[in-house]
């Protein structure tokens, strides 16, 4: 590109241009030069944080093996054990899980006896 092409598109853009004015001079100096506490404030939560991606998850990757590894594989806890062995009963045409239907039964004798 020669001299005079950028001559001559420098003056084209100035001319495109020349409308826009900018008016935020002030803003944009104390947010790059905080004067007051509230914009010192502002400027320090305004930060980007910047996370190296590798060592993250890498990290975390360890630490999922290692939380998976440390689970014992056969342990089976009481709730599980119990919701296996529920038993279906046949009441009045309806079927129930028999510790529900057993509950129910439970509750409805109390109400009437009190």
């Amino acid at each position: 590109m020669t001299d005079k092409e950028r001559e001559r598109m420098k003056s084209r853009l100035d001319e495109e241009l020349d409308g826009i004015t900018f008016t935020g001079h002030a803003q944009v100096r104390n947010r790059t030069h905080p004067r007051t506490w509230r914009d010192r404030l502002s400027a320090f939560w305004n930060k980007e944080l910047e996370l190296p991606l590798v060592p993250i998850g890498a990290a975390a990757a360890l630490l999922l093996f290692w939380g998976v590894s440390q689970q014992p594989e056969d342990s089976v806890s009481e709730e599980d054990l119990r919701l296996t062995q529920r038993e279906l009963i046949e009441t009045g045409g309806n079927t129930y899980w028999k510790d529900v239907y057993e509950e129910a039964v439970r509750k409805h004798e109390d109400e009437n006896k009190g």
